[in-house]
Parts: structure tokens; sequence; C-alpha cells
């Protein structure tokens, strides 16, 4: 699993070299390579644009690799920056300092270029988990910020009831009810993040169980009420009268809708109107959040699910835009053997969907 289109420095002095380089590696499918001649000019290079993974010469004019690889360790770590050294057979003791010096990993001239491939692909693919890992941990505490306040506002007003006996029984219990529902919903993130931890950089471990589509929306709609109802959005469900159950990560996918129905009403305004709606399409079972907000534009469709993209709508009363993002919404999505996407709807607002597949139970024999 690496970048699709990795951006790859490759500081080499000798023209030879670099044409060599150039020709094999975009036969390996690694078209987006640029060249640095000498030291400086690569020090210039990544303060332009960082790349992805830089292959540095040790032996170069002007400033030696191994400087530039000092200088640019005090601005980006090993997972920031992978630097891959390329030195010549006869040089140990550079290569002890490189990797001293922070280098990720070394390759000897002449190259080898399967080993240099392998390599490439594993400083990729580690930094592509970590920053996945640093994504989740970031998003996750920010998604239980949410029912923990809420955990906090309803034990709040229970306690001032019951301090002045304005509370029965029924009501109390619902309020309990909720309080626990909101409990295991922050503990369940909470799983998810040291299990990622326990499996190492950030890998993505599901927890698959039956989960009935309707009854999340129900519980995601509860969570998110509150919120709708100061802003004076309409949050209503519409849900097929069978019951739709999917083999899946129920923190995961529970996370996935939080994050449609908050970004709803967030871009929403009074007087406007989302709608949750599970329904079957085929094998698949089909999950809608749809708006009468100001819908989206084409550049922000083709945006979506593309990491750091700007998009032309804000949030309404000044809510910040962190939470699950659309991004990550897709590789959840991927893992489950789902699909994700969203459109405009006809007049105004927009639909942002995923689906599941149906779970078929086989017949016992």
């Amino acid at each position: 699993m690496i970048l699709n289109e990795p951006d790859i420095l490759i500081a080499e002095d000798e023209p030879l070299n670099r044409d060599v380089m150039k020709q094999f590696l975009t036969h390996k499918n690694f078209t987006h390579l640029r060249f640095a001649e000498n030291g400086q000019q690569a020090l210039d290079m990544v303060r332009l644009k960082k790349p992805d993974l830089l292959l540095l010469d040790v032996m170069m004019p002007e400033v030696m690799g191994l400087q530039v690889l000092h200088t640019l360790r005090q601005t980006y770590s090993m997972v920031e920056l992978p630097i891959i050294m390329v030195t010549a057979i006869d040089e140990d003791q550079r290569i002890i300092r490189a990797l001293e010096l922070g280098a990720n990993d070394y390759v000897i001239k002449p190259i080898n270029f399967p080993i240099l491939i392998a390599r490439m692909h594993t400083q990729l693919t580690l930094t592509q988990l970590s920053a996945l890992n640093a994504e989740f941990l970031n998003t996750a505490s920010h998604d239980m910020r949410k029912p923990l306040a809420y955990i906090k506002d309803i034990a709040n007003k229970a306690r001032l009831k019951l301090a002045s006996n304005e509370i029965n029984a029924t009501e109390l219990m619902k309020n309990m009810t909720s309080i626990s529902e909101s409990a295991s919903y922050v503990q369940n993130i909470a799983n998810c993040v040291l299990n990622m931890q326990a499996s190492g950089l950030g890998q993505i471990q599901l927890t698959k169980s039956p989960v009935n589509l309707n009854q999340l929306a129900d519980e995601v709609i509860e969570r998110h009420r509150e919120r709708a109802n100061e802003k004076k959005i309409g949050l209503i469900t519409k849900h097929s009268a069978e019951k739709l159950v999917a083999e899946a990560d129920r923190t995961r996918i529970s996370q996935v809708l939080d994050n449609y129905v908050g970004n709803a009403i967030k871009f929403c305004s009074a007087g406007d109107i989302i709608t949750v709606s599970v329904k079957l399409s085929g094998d698949m079972i089909c999950t809608e959040v749809s708006d009468t907000g100001p819908g989206l534009t084409d550049n922000d469709i083709n945006n979506l699910f593309i990491k750091d993209a700007d998009f032309s709508n804000k949030p309404t009363d000044g809510e910040d835009s962190n939470g699950l993002g659309l991004p990550i919404c897709k590789e959840l999505l991927d893992l489950h053997d789902g699909s994700i996407g969203a459109y405009n709807n006809g007049q105004n607002g927009a639909t942002f969907w995923f689906n599941l597949p149906l779970l078929r139970l086989k017949p016992v024999e």
C-alpha cells in the first residue's frame, strides 16, 4: 500500500546515473521524478516542495550528501521524509554515519534496482501507514468530544432536576440509558485506537459482527439531535420496513455515519431538513444522508475523498471542520468491500451515501 503517484526526489550529480535511474524507475511506474544535480539544489528543491521520498547520493558537489541529510533532519523526521542513501561499495564508515544521522536505509552502487524498488516500497508504505495512524488518532479524539459533552450535559440536567424533585423514574431511566449508550460509543472508539496501536503503525483492524443499519442510524440521529435543534434544523429518518443487517465493524461504520450527519448539520441553516435513510439496493444496503443545504460544486464533488482538499462551503455557525474525514471514510468502506459517494439533489442540497454488502445467513445443513 503506497501513494498512487509518490513524488520522488533523486539527488545525483552524474548525468548517466540520473538517466539510468529515470529509465528504470519510470518503467516501474514511478513517474513523478525530480532530479537535483548537487547537494545545495537538493536542499532548495526540498524547501520548495517536500518529496515523499529522497534518494540521496553520499558523494555530492557543493554540499555533501551527509550534510544534506543532517540539515534535513533538523526539520523533517524519518517518518515525514524518508531518505535512502546511495553509496559506493567501500563506504562502510559513511553508511554507519548516515544511519546515525537518521537515514532510513541505503543501497550500494552499482545499484541493484530490484532491491532499491523493494526498499522504496517499504519506506513509502511505512510513511503512509504512519500518516493514517496520526490522522485516526486526531479524528478519534474529536469524535469522542461530542458524546462526552452529551454525557456531561444529560448528567448535569438530571442532577438539577433530581435536586428540585422535577424528574420522574421514566425520564431518569431514559437519561441513564442515553448516558450508557454514549459511554459505550466512546469506549468503542478508544478500543479501536488501542487496537490500532497494538497492531503496529496504525494498521486498521476491523471487528466485524452483524449490524442492524436501521438501529445504528437511529442511534446516530439521537447523538446529533440536540445540536440540530440548537440550529433549528430538522433531523428525520426513513427506514426500510425490513430489517437490514450487514456484517461490519459497528464502531467504524458508526463513525462514518456520524461524519455524514455532523457535516450536514455544520453546513445547513435554520429551516433545513436532514434525512437519514436506509434501504436495500440489490445485494447492498444503501445508507443515505440527504439535506436541503447549499449543495456541492462540481469541484467539491471531484475532491470529496482527497486529503486536505479545499471546499467552497463553510460551516454556517462557525463550527470547526474536524472529524472523521471523508478520505478515511472511504478507506473504511473499502475495507468493508463497500462503496461511498455523493451527489447533488435535484433543486437544493446534497446526498452522501455508502453501501455495505447485505448479510445473508447461509442455510443450516
